[in-house]
């Protein structure tokens, strides 16, 4: 059995990835990709690439010949277009008839609405034009109808006239894959200029289409990156003018076919004093590594001191000492009315000093010792424990009813 192009298209495909396998599949099927199939594949892409997408893209589904039409079909008859609606200048529920066994030829003056049964055709069919917006199908300008774009294309696959539904951007129907239309505006794929003829069939135009979708999905992508990035200059955009003629730089700028491996081999060669420079450059940008972390740790330490500074410039300004100043002056002036009162309240006692600061740090550890250890949940003073008089916390002699030791 003799293999068919499309065979070696489908060898070739199955090397591809996933997603461009799923792009052959949708350009097979589709004269043209929509901007839901642009992104669904960009979506593919991104993940196959490792990002992490809100909502994952559907399953790419390998190209297969059943896509393309099947190696082997039913032959399809086209008999005729009806039930137009918002075509072009088309009345509504234009139709058109073709002789199934015979040439139809089609004529009018212009105006009269042979184009727009042409681009429908085109639109659900197979063609090739260079600018795909040529395949867009405009309802009239001039009407006031604004209802969707329709159409039914009438056909015959061996069980008798079929009208298969038409409507702008919608999946093309596999039998209709299998009808070619050519007009002037595909003529110039197939002859150029100087009368060569470059056709290229179907099938075999697939890799081209997916190198134009390739391409597109690569502008998007720069144009997210450019979005996501700002207006900084990319690496890849900068020329790098060279201020040095070097061996290597002569060598390139001398390199051509006539080249031979010898003159590679001796460009390209490695020596030990190229080690010591890269060993040496390697350290150079490593000590500079080090240096920049150095400065930044100081810069940090400065900017730490900068901000204790202007905290104790803050503390010490003259209003804080002059507050400062009041309070200790406050202090002082209660401490000295506290001990003159002391001494007027113990003068009988037999020790002097009561109410001085030794005697109050001997009280404040007399009464932690008591609402800590000795007399724990007790208000001090304890007088009285257990229905008899209390030990004295720092004497642990009983105490007497008015409060005194008995030492």
């Amino acid at each position: 059995m003799t293999a068919e192009p499309i065979d070696d298209v489908l060898d070739w495909a199955k090397k591809l990835s996933s997603w461009k396998q799923d792009a052959l599949r949708r350009l097979a099927i589709s004269n043209d990709l929509t901007d839901m199939d642009l992104g669904e594949l960009l979506a593919m892409v991104k993940l196959a690439a490792g990002f992490s997408l809100a909502s994952p893209p559907p399953s790419a589904i390998p190209f297969a010949k059943a896509h393309f039409g099947g190696g082997k079909h039913q032959p399809i008859v086209v008999k005729g277009i009806a039930n137009v609606e918002n075509i072009n200048r088309l009345v509504p529920k234009a139709s058109l008839t073709f002789c199934p066994k015979a040439l139809t030829i089609v004529y009018g003056r212009n105006g009269s609405g042979k184009s727009g049964f042409v681009r429908i055709l085109r639109t659900a069919c197979r063609t090739r034009v260079e600018n795909p917006a040529k395949l867009k199908v405009l309802a009239d300008v001039y009407g006031a109808s604004s209802g969707p774009q329709t159409a039914e294309i009438i056909i015959d696959a061996g069980a008798g006239d079929t009208p298969i539904s038409w409507s702008p951007g919608k999946a093309a129907s596999p039998q209709l894959m299998q009808v070619a239309v050519f007009d002037t505006a595909s003529a110039q794929l197939y002859v150029d200029g100087g009368n060569q003829i470059r056709f290229l069939p179907f099938g075999l135009a697939l890799p081209h289409r997916l190198n134009t979708v390739c391409l597109g999905l690569k502008d998007r992508l720069e144009t997210e990156r450019a979005t996501e990035v700002g207006d900084k200059v990319s690496l890849t955009t900068i020329a790098f003018v060279p201020i040095r003629d070097t061996g290597a730089q002569r060598f390139d700028k001398a390199l051509s076919k006539s080249a031979t491996n010898a003159q590679i081999d001796a460009a390209v060669a490695f020596a030990e004093t190229d080690q010591l420079r890269l060993d040496e450059v390697t350290a150079v940008l490593s000590a500079g590594a080090a240096a920049a972390a150095d400065v930044t740790a100081f810069a940090r330490w400065a900017d730490t001191l900068a901000t204790e500074c202007a905290a104790a410039g803050s503390a010490f300004r003259d209003e804080a000492l002059e507050q400062l100043a009041s309070l200790r002056a406050t202090a002082v002036a209660a401490r000295e009315a506290a001990a003159v009162a002391a001494d007027a309240l113990f003068t009988d006692d037999p020790l002097p000093g009561v109410g001085s600061d030794t005697w109050r740090a001997l009280w404040a550890a007399a009464r932690d010792y008591s609402l800590k250890e000795a007399y724990v949940g007790k208000p001090f003073p304890v007088v009285t424990a257990d229905a008899g008089p209390s030990a004295c916390v720092l004497c642990q002699q009983p105490l007497l009813p008015d409060g005194a030791s008995r030492m």
